[in-house]
């Protein structure tokens, strides 16, 4: 069969066009949002709140921040706490409790706020106001949906941090034992990011808000530091043993963070020394796969104008964020 210049050119300008239509349509394809979920893999008390040690802690967590500029706010879990001891552990790898899932956009991003607290939760008057300052302390993140640029990452984590600090540093005026309230834990925020189908993440622990980072004097703070051998893990027989534990797990997929408090609580004969110590474990995946964590250099810290000198040491080095 034979097809005249007419024919041929018609087939060509066809041809073209269909061309020209997959490429339009690459060009202006939007990649599928990523499925991101934040877990808690353990929640251990390593030293109880409750002045008798061998009596539980009732825990709850408050889960507050903003995604994609929609406000977060929950209690976990629901209605009720759970007992805490140093071998009584509510929260393990083998029953992992989802602190915040969602599908984010290219730019959208997620700021977490994780608050551990021991009591019942039953004031709600006082933990309603400590949540809305919490929420104006970050309504600069609250407001935004997207992000534009990885500088903005710690910008906003910057930013609501500075402002959760000012709030921490004056907890005791509103939880206290003098008062009979529940017992601030502490704080600390995770922000997820997705940048043209990359997940970024960063871990602010909001850090020494009472007291001096060094010595047994009190103090309250939450860092991502390395542990004194006294963290109770249970072997594969069941027993327990005592052991050191780093900021991230073996396989870097979990980022932990620890939580103390050394107070002097006034009795009639003397003034006695109590520590509450409490290791949160936290894994971020994406698109169902667990992401790594990484730790800064000593080049790459920012301590937030603190400008503190670090001791050397295992037990007194800790990192003011992950990434």
């Amino acid at each position: 069969m034979r097809f005249g210049l007419s024919g041929v050119f018609a087939r060509m300008a066809g041809v073209a066009a269909l061309f020209a239509g997959v490429v339009g349509l690459n060009s202006t394809a939007v990649a599928a949002p990523i499925p991101v979920e934040i877990k808690m893999t353990s929640l251990q008390a390593i030293q109880t709140a409750n002045l008798d040690k061998k009596a539980d802690d009732d825990v709850y967590v408050l889960v507050t921040g903003a995604a994609k500029g929609q406000p977060i706010n929950e209690r976990l879990p629901q209605g009720k706490t759970w007992p805490a001891n140093n071998k009584k552990i509510p929260v393990d790898a083998k029953s992992p409790v989802t602190l915040w899932k969602g599908d984010l956009d290219d730019g959208e991003f997620a700021l977490v706020t994780v608050t551990v607290m021991q009591g019942k939760g039953g004031d709600e008057a006082k933990v309603k106001e400590y949540l809305s300052k919490i929420a104006a302390a970050e309504k600069d993140a609250a407001g935004q949906k997207t992000l534009a640029a990885p500088a903005d990452v710690k910008k906003v984590s910057s930013a609501a941090l500075k402002g959760e600090k000012a709030v921490v540093s004056k907890i005791k005026d509103l939880f206290s034992r003098e008062k009979k309230t529940d017992h601030f834990g502490g704080l600390f925020n995770v922000l997820i990011w997705n940048n043209k189908g990359k997940i970024v993440k960063r871990l602010d622990p909001i850090g020494l808000t009472f007291g001096e980072h060094y010595g047994d004097k009190e103090k309250v703070y939450t860092k991502l530091k390395n542990t004194r051998n006294n963290v109770p893990v249970r072997e594969g027989s069941g027993e327990y043993s005592l052991q050191a534990l780093g900021p991230t797990s073996d396989d870097q997929t979990a980022i932990r963070i620890k939580m103390l408090e050394n107070e002097y609580i006034k009795t009639p004969d003397r003034d006695v020394k109590n520590t509450t110590d409490y290791l949160v474990e936290i894994q971020v995946s994406a698109a169902g796969k667990p992401v790594k964590w990484s730790l800064p250099d000593a080049a790459e810290q920012n301590s937030l104008g603190e400008n503190v000198t670090r001791i050397d040491d295992d037990i007194h080095r800790f990192w003011d964020w992950a990434e």
